[in-house]
């Protein structure tokens, strides 16, 4: 009775608890990438917590996860963000070259080149740890449809000894086969909501589809592209990024940015064709116009197709 009356108690105490922001009251399940981002960037600029982490003021969710339901429908075109697909697809390349080097890719975007070694690479090549466990999930999923063992671990105990400027913010993938429909889940320590996020989401969204591809060419001919999933410890907007945000929710509301257009990788490409192609980015030291030329004349391995609303 007296341990029946304390569970009693604790639960009128919890009833009575006033709401903790920090978990936030995110929507679960989102079309696509676009509207997965304007409602994280509401959803932390109304609930999210301040915090003070490494040196700069943050807005944070903790704990968050959402579901996209289609990997392909993963372009924004919100104006005040300026996403650039093309800053996106040159950096899904960088992964496929598997190189851990920042030379092409820190010309494009600055933070490569502020959290690299002395030798000028970075831990956060994921293409790196993917594709030295792909075949193994490949061949997880091939012997057992229903397996929960397709996993690839990015974040591992030697990253904390390492590189003290890039500590890599995902942790694992995974893949699942349900229904017939490949799943993809990312586990992410960290996530800025602002670009992380969305380049992020948009190149696993392209190791799926390329998971997918090879998945149909070893002889699961049924099978459809099922959600992609995203979980984070922390999702934040960082202070320099409020204004911005304040914008992109101005954006959201007014309803006139909707994006009708999807990038979907050419079915027939697998990842050796594109390194056997030469369509990985370059390791020689490019120009940024040499660089975005090169995408621009060589990513004809994805189609951006046209969306019926």
């Amino acid at each position: 009775m007296a341990i029946l009356a304390f569970l009693l108690i604790g639960e009128k105490c919890l009833n009575l608890t006033a709401k903790d922001n920090t978990m936030g009251n995110m929507k679960y399940k989102f079309k696509n990438l676009q509207t997965a981002f304007g409602s994280l960037v509401q959803e932390i600029s109304e609930e999210g917590s301040l915090v003070n982490s490494r040196g700069s003021k943050q807005k944070e969710l903790i704990f968050q996860h959402m579901e996209i339901e289609d990997p392909t429908d993963i372009l924004i075109g919100l104006p005040s963000r300026k996403f650039s697909a093309d800053y996106a697809v040159t950096e899904w390349l960088w992964y496929l070259s598997c190189r851990p080097s920042v030379e092409n890719i820190g010309k494009l975007a600055k933070i490569w080149t502020q959290i690299k070694d002395e030798h000028g690479q970075v831990e956060s090549n994921y293409g790196n740890y993917l594709k030295s466990q792909w075949d193994w999930v490949i061949d997880n999923l091939l012997s057992d449809s229903d397996t929960r063992r397709a996993t690839i671990v990015i974040n591992d105990p030697s990253h904390k000894f390492k590189n003290p400027l890039d500590y890599p913010c995902t942790h694992y993938v995974q893949f699942m086969i349900r229904d017939n429909k490949l799943h993809m889940g990312v586990n992410m320590r960290s996530n800025d909501a602002i670009f992380g996020f969305c380049n992020d989401v948009f190149t696993f969204c392209l190791f799926q589809q390329l998971l997918f591809n090879e998945l149909k060419h070893r002889g699961l001919s049924e099978l459809s592209l099922g959600s992609y999933f995203h979980h984070a410890g922390s999702l934040h907007l960082y202070e320099r990024h409020f204004k911005m945000a304040d914008k992109i929710l101005l954006d959201v509301k007014s309803g006139q940015s909707p994006v009708n257009r999807k990038l979907k990788l050419r079915e027939d490409w697998r990842w050796n064709d594109i390194i056997n192609n030469n369509l990985a980015l370059p390791t020689t030291d490019l120009s940024k116009e040499d660089i975005l030329a090169f995408v621009q004349n060589t990513a004809h391995f994805l189609k951006v197709c046209d969306e019926q609303l």
